[in-house]
C-alpha cells in the first residue's frame, strides 16, 4: 500500500504531504490530526473539506443530523471532483481507465468512507473523507465509526478556533495569526496594521433591552465587518463586544482610513429589536505591526490603549498610535488604574451588586444571590468590572479586592438578617486564584465570619474551574477548612477548562456552575445540549447541584428545566441590582 498522504482542502487552501501551516492554528491542528488518522487506518488519503473558505460557522442552527451525510456528498460533489483530479495519481496508482475519466464520481474512482462535520449551521458544514484506491480492501464498520469520531474531533477543533455566534475567529485563533504575522517577512519594510474595535456602551443596551438584543447587535456588527473588510483581512471576536482586525501589508495611515470607514459603517447600521431601532457606535484603535518587533501581547495592548483613548476622547472615533508610543501609554494607564483601585479600596469607592440564582424546576425557600462588584467614577456612575479587574489581575492585587468584597458582603448580611427569608439566603462570593495563593487570605475570611457572626452556612464561595485545578493543593486545603466551618463552594465556568470529573472527588464542592458558552446555544446546538445534559447527569451522580448561567430567554429556561438543571441565572431569571436592594427585598 502506498505511503499515507494528507490533504486538507477548502477553497482557501490545499496541502499535500508535509504539514504546511505554522503550529498553533486550526488548520495546523486539522492537518496533524488527519496525518495521524490516515496512518492509523493505513489509508492513502484523509481529507477534510469545509464548506466555508475561512472555516466560519453559521449563526443559527435548526437541524443537525448525521443522516445528512449523503446529501452533503451531493452538495459538495463538484468540490470532490476537483479534489479527485488533483490527487488522482495518488488514488488510482496509474489506473489508466479511471485516470482517463476526469468526470468520474468519487465513489466510482476509489474506496471511500465519509462522515459529516457538524458545526453550528443549518446542516453539515463539511465532510471528512478517507480514501483508498479501488484495489484496496473495503473499509469496515469499525473504520466508519472511527471516521465518524474523527469528524466530531474536527468539529471540536473548528469550534474552539471560531466563534459560533458570529463566525469570526476566536481570540485563540487570532493570537496564532498575530504570532505568525510577527514572524513573517524578513524585509525590514514589511508593515501590517492591527485594529482593535470596542462597541460603545453595549452594557447599557444589555441592561435596558436584555442579552438577546446585545447578541443580535454583535452579530450584525460582525456581518458588517466581514462585508466591509478586504478579502485578506483577518477578523476576530476577541471579547464580548471587542473585535480585532489584522490588515497585512498596510501602512498606519491606510489602517486609520480603514478604521474610519468601519466606524462610519457601524454607526449607519440599521438594527431593529422589538420594533425599535437600535443605534450603536464603535471606538477603534489602530497600531502598526512590524515583523520581528514586539510581541503578540504588546501589539494587542498597543491597539487596545489606542481604542481606550478613542473612548475617553468621546467615543465613536478612531485613534492611531505607533507601537512604542502605545506601549508607553498602556504602562501609564495601568499605573493610573492601579492607583485608582487602591484609592477606591481605601475610600470605599466600590459598589456591591447582586444577581439572583433561582431554582428552575421546583419551589425552594432558599434565596441564592451572587455578589458582583462595580467601581464608582468621579461622577458617581458605576464602572463595569471589565474596566479594572484585568489591571488588578495583572498587578496581583486581586486579593485586596476580594478582601473588600468579603468584608462588605458579610457586613451587609449581618445587618439584614431580621427575617426568615434573609436568614435563609445563600450569598455567593467570587474568589480569584490569586486569593487562593495568598497566605493570609484564609485567616482573613475566618476572622470576618467570626467578627460579623454571619452563619457560615449562608456563604458559598465561587471559584473558577481553572483556578481550582491550577492551584489544586491550595484549593483543597482552603475549601476543606472553610467547609468545616459550614461554608459551601461552587465551581464556576465548569466545562470551559479541563472538564474532568475525577478531581471533584477530592474537592468539597456543592454546586457546579455550567459555563455560559454551552447554555447560550443550548436550544439550537445539539452539542451544547449534550454537554449540559452530561454535566448535569454526572453532577447528580456525585451528589452535586447544577447552576446554568446565561439563561437569557424563556426558551433556554424551559430547555434547562426539561434537562433537570437545578438553578438558573440570567436575564430570564432576574436582572442584577444593588446588593443592598436585594437584601432589603428579602427582609421586606
Amino acid at each position: 500500500m502506498a505511503t499515507s498522504e494528507l490533504a486538507v482542502l477548502s477553497p482557501r487552501a490545499f496541502v499535500l504531504g508535509e504539514p504546511a501551516y505554522p503550529a498553533g492554528g486550526a488548520l495546523y491542528e486539522l492537518e496533524k490530526l488527519l496525518e495521524g488518522f490516515a496512518s492509523r487506518l493505513q489509508a492513502d488519503l484523509a481529507a477534510v473539506i469545509l464548506r466555508d473558505e475561512r472555516l466560519r460557522v453559521r449563526y443559527k442552527s435548526h437541524q443537525r443530523s448525521s443522516k445528512n451525510a449523503g446529501k452533503l456528498m451531493d452538495q459538495l460533489e463538484t468540490d470532490l471532483e476537483h479534489w479527485l483530479k488533483a490527487t488522482q495519481r495518488l488514488l488510482v496508482q496509474n489506473d489508466s481507465a479511471t485516470a482517463g475519466n476526469q468526470h468520474a464520481r468519487l465513489s466510482h474512482a476509489c474506496k471511500l468512507v465519509a462522515a459529516p462535520v457538524l458545526l453550528a449551521g443549518d446542516g453539515p458544514d463539511g465532510i471528512v473523507v478517507v480514501v483508498n484506491p479501488p484495489s484496496a480492501p473495503d473499509f469496515t464498520s469499525r473504520d466508519a465509526s472511527l471516521v465518524k469520531a474523527l469528524a466530531a474531533t474536527v468539529s471540536e477543533i473548528v469550534e474552539s478556533h471560531y466563534d459560533s455566534a458570529t463566525g469570526l475567529m476566536t481570540r485563540k485563533e487570532f493570537e496564532f495569526v498575530l504570532d505568525d504575522a510577527l514572524r513573517t517577512g524578513s524585509c525590514s519594510t514589511t508593515r501590517h496594521c492591527l485594529l482593535y474595535l470596542d462597541l460603545d456602551e453595549l452594557q447599557l443596551l444589555e441592561d435596558s433591552l436584555g442579552r438577546e438584543a446585545r447578541d443580535e447587535l454583535v452579530w450584525h456588527v460582525a456581518q458588517q465587518l466581514k462585508a466591509d473588510a478586504d478579502e485578506n483581512a483577518e477578523i476576530a471576536r476577541i471579547g464580548e463586544d471587542e473585535f480585532a482586525i489584522l490588515l497585512r501589508d498596510c501602512t498606519l495611515k491606510r489602517g486609520f482610513c480603514v478604521g474610519q470607514e468601519i466606524r462610519r459603517a457601524i454607526s449607519a447600521l440599521n438594527v431593529v429589536w422589538n420594533d425599535k431601532p437600535i443605534k450603536i457606535t464603535a471606538s477603534i484603535g489602530v497600531t502598526q505591526l512590524v515583523p520581528g518587533i514586539g510581541t503578540r501581547e504588546s501589539t494587542l495592548a498597543a491597539a487596545r490603549i489606542a481604542c481606550i483613548t478613542a473612548k475617553e476622547d468621546g467615543r465613536d472615533r478612531v485613534k492611531a498610535f505607533w507601537h512604542d508610543d502605545a506601549v508607553r501609554l498602556n504602562d501609564q494607564r495601568r499605573q493610573s488604574v492601579i492607583a485608582r483601585i487602591q484609592a477606591a479600596l481605601q475610600n470605599d469607592r466600590f459598589l456591591l451588586y447582586s444577581q439572583a440564582i433561582k431554582p428552575l424546576w421546583k419551589r425552594a425557600r432558599v434565596q441564592y444571590l451572587e455578589v458582583l462588584i462595580k467601581g464608582i467614577d468621579d461622577d458617581d456612575e458605576p464602572i463595569p468590572p471589565s474596566e479594572f479587574i484585568p489591571y488588578a489581575e495583572q498587578s496581583k492585587i486581586m486579593p485586596e479586592l476580594d478582601r473588600w468584597v468579603v468584608r462588605h458582603s458579610l457586613e451587609a448580611l449581618a445587618s439584614d438578617r431580621t427575617s426568615e427569608q434573609a436568614a435563609n439566603a445563600i450569598v455567593s462570593i467570587n474568589l480569584s486564584g490569586q486569593s487562593l495563593c495568598d497566605d493570609g487570605f484564609l485567616d482573613f475570611v475566618i476572622s470576618q465570619l467570626e467578627r460579623t457572626k454571619v452563619p457560615a452556612t449562608s456563604i458559598c464561595f465561587e471559584l473558577t474551574e481553572t483556578a481550582a485545578i491550577l492551584n489544586m493543593e491550595r484549593a483543597r486545603s482552603f475549601m476543606a477548612t472553610l467547609t468545616r466551618y459550614g461554608c459551601r463552594f461552587s465551581l464556576d465556568d465548569f466545562g470551559a477548562g479541563l472538564s474532568s470529573f475525577s478531581y471533584l472527588r477530592t474537592l468539597p464542592v456543592s454546586f457546579l456552575k455550567i459555563d455560559g458558552q454551552f447554555v447560550r446555544d443550548i436550544v439550537d446546538d445539539p452539542v451544547c445540549n449534550a454537554m449540559v445534559a452530561a454535566i448535569h447527569q454526572m453532577s447528580h451522580a456525585m451528589g452535586l447541584q447544577t447552576i446554568a448561567e446565561y439563561v437569557e430567554t424563556p426558551a433556554i429556561k424551559q430547555h434547562l428545566r426539561e434537562i433537570g438543571i437545578d438553578y438558573g441565572q440570567g436575564d430570564a431569571i432576574a436582572r442584577p441590582r444593588l446588593f443592598s436592594e436585594a437584601l432589603a427585598s428579602l427582609s421586606g
